[in-house]
């Protein structure tokens, strides 16, 4: 028998063998994993915005994923699921540098109808969140390098059905989707990003794309309009009512509300010469669109489709109703009028149509539009601007120094400068109210100037820019009204707290028509998600002892015990 010789190599194991092959399939799918975990450790270097941490269950479930599209063998399927979850990161990873926190099924919804407003804040922000775009595009783009390389050389085992529990994982997802409320799918800072983009990606896809008009409407009664036939309704009908909203406005940073920085100073002057009042609003809605949609319906409960869909209580209808000539200026784009009766308007100007002239001067295009007014007839003038909405130096930039009062430049913290652009914009905001009460002011007879915003906006609290997040930042919104002409009396004391609502029914009232609402609760009102046709988000508002106190979140969608939930209930995740 031949013993072996010291100088033999020893037996090495087969590269072709089933041990090496399970070894090999393991190392290539938690390499992969961690790729995929990656893009949140990159963008903490370089934003506090992210706050993922490791979730063991997360990463076994990604690492489950992983292991079966390689098992799977199939290049086609791997690279469509590596696609998709850089697409959905792309969007991600931008909205979280950006806005602070991660996307909801609401957001998601809403990226076709903000292409133009996400591509100018991109274009805004790229000089400061573009190592966003490294974090997510370097560990996507060695993914794919991975697969693509691996899959055809290594010898891993090949289990063909490996692939049918990759479509059962995202089957169950969408399934959870329409089974279960928004609730469950909203997301949480600790979690990994791309866990975050598959709840919130596949509760759109499963409940929010296109518009679920009847599935979650609720049982309200109908309201009653009347006209009204008191001795007063003629004295008290103004000839002009002007109602001026600024997008992304709050309240506590105007001046005349108490803010430390003289932001208005043309409105702190109209009031404390008493020719002016100031109110606390409160919003309807998170977004333009739903909460234009509210206020100009005159629609205070959440899931009301009913009341929303047939425009009774829309303010332009009833001002053709009664004799008013109707006019829409806005520097934003004309989508925000599908839900605000659009027949109703004699005149329609906005970004569409004024685009160049809207590029070159912003917001102080809409002088040259009140051009179109006819001077001579009864007139409803709604100005939709945009001055305070991100990116907030786009509203005075083509003005020089001229409303730059607080530095907006290098030299400062990202917050810093974007709370001083904040502030510089509201301040171009209220030069630009003057301008349009000159323009006001030349009408003859009775007249009602109103200013107010369609929502408010985060600035840092949370680590959160923006809109879109049911927070009292977002429900508090400022409203001033100035009068013209004797019978024009103010609509409430300075200081006093007015809802959307109220201002609707008030300015409908104003123009001759009572708006009954026998679904008002006393006291309370609503602060809605973005979604007004679908399953949407909202809390109960109230003023308790003077301030804004908001209720816990509820929602309109179907739970599993198959109801909907509407105001007054409560549900728990």
């Amino acid at each position: 028998m031949r013993t072996p010789s010291p100088d033999t190599p020893l037996a090495t194991p087969s590269r072709t063998g089933p041990g090496w092959r399970v070894a090999m399939l393991v190392l290539v799918s938690a390499a992969t994993t961690a790729l995929l975990l990656l893009d949140d450790r990159l963008q903490q270097a370089v934003s506090a915005n992210n706050r993922a941490v490791l979730q063991p269950g997360w990463v076994a479930g990604l690492m489950t994923i992983v292991m079966c599209l390689w098992l799977g063998g199939s290049r086609w399927v791997a690279n469509a699921v590596i696609g998709a979850f850089a697409g959905m990161q792309l969007f991600q990873l931008c909205h979280i540098a950006a806005i602070g926190r991660a996307l909801t099924p609401l957001d998601v919804a809403m990226i076709p109808h903000e292409l133009s407003d996400i591509a100018q804040a991109v274009r805004a922000g790229a000089g400061a969140h573009w190592p966003t775009l490294f974090a997510g595009g370097v560990p996507y783009a060695l993914a794919f390098a991975m697969f693509n390389l691996g899959l055809p050389r290594l010898r891993l085992p090949r289990l063909r059905w490996a692939l049918l529990i990759v479509a059962l994982v995202f089957a169950t997802q969408f399934y959870n989707a329409s089974r279960y409320t928004m609730k469950r799918f909203m997301p949480r800072p600790e979690r990994s990003s791309l866990h975050n983009s598959l709840l919130a990606f596949s509760y759109c896809a499963a409940n929010l794309v296109g518009k679920s008009v009847r599935r979650n409407a609720l049982s309200y009664r109908a309201y009653t309009v009347v006209a009204r036939d008191d001795p007063d309704a003629a004295r008290e009908r103004p000839r002009d009512v002007w109602l001026v909203i600024f997008d992304s406005t709050r309240t506590d940073h105007w001046g005349l509300a108490g803010y430390a920085r003289a932001t208005t100073p043309t409105m702190s002057r109209w009031v404390a010469q008493g020719q002016a009042r100031w109110h606390r609003g409160l919003a309807g809605a998170v977004s333009t669109r739903a909460s234009l949609g509210l206020l100009f319906n005159g629609v205070r409960e959440p899931g009301n489709i009913a009341q929303l869909r047939s425009h009774e209580a829309n303010l332009l209808r009833l001002a053709k109703r009664a004799g008013y000539r109707t006019y829409w200026l806005s520097t934003q784009h004309g989508d925000l009028l599908d839900e605000i009766d659009a027949p109703s308007i004699d005149v329609i100007r906005t970004r569409d149509s004024d685009e160049a002239r809207i590029a070159a001067v912003g917001d102080d295009a809409v002088l040259d539009m009140l051009d179109a007014v006819d001077p001579n007839a009864p007139r409803l003038v709604v100005m939709m601007l945009r001055t305070a909405h991100i990116p907030y130096d786009d509203a005075y930039r083509r003005h020089g120094g001229r409303y730059r009062r607080w530095p907006d430049g290098e030299g400062l913290t990202e917050g810093a400068r974007l709370l001083n652009a904040y502030d510089n914009a509201i301040v171009y905001q209220d030069a630009l109210v003057e301008k349009l009460y000159r323009r006001f002011e030349r009408g003859g007879g009775d007249g009602l100037f109103v200013v107010t915003s369609d929502h408010g906006q985060m600035l840092g609290e949370d680590g959160v820019w923006g809109h879109n997040v049911l927070t009292p930042q977002i429900a508090q919104v400022p409203m001033l009204v100035r009068t013209r002409g004797a019978a024009q009396m103010p609509l409430a004391g300075n200081g006093d707290w007015l809802s959307h609502h109220d201002l609707a029914r008030a300015l409908a009232w104003r123009m001759g028509f009572s708006i009954h609402n026998p679904n008002a609760r006393a006291g309370v009102d609503y602060l809605q998600g973005s979604d007004l046709f679908g399953d949407n988000l909202f809390r109960e508002m109230r003023i308790v002892d003077g301030h804004l106190q908001l209720g816990e979140l509820s929602g309109l969608g179907h739970s599993h015990e198959g109801h909907a939930h509407g105001p007054g209930d409560r549900e728990s995740e």
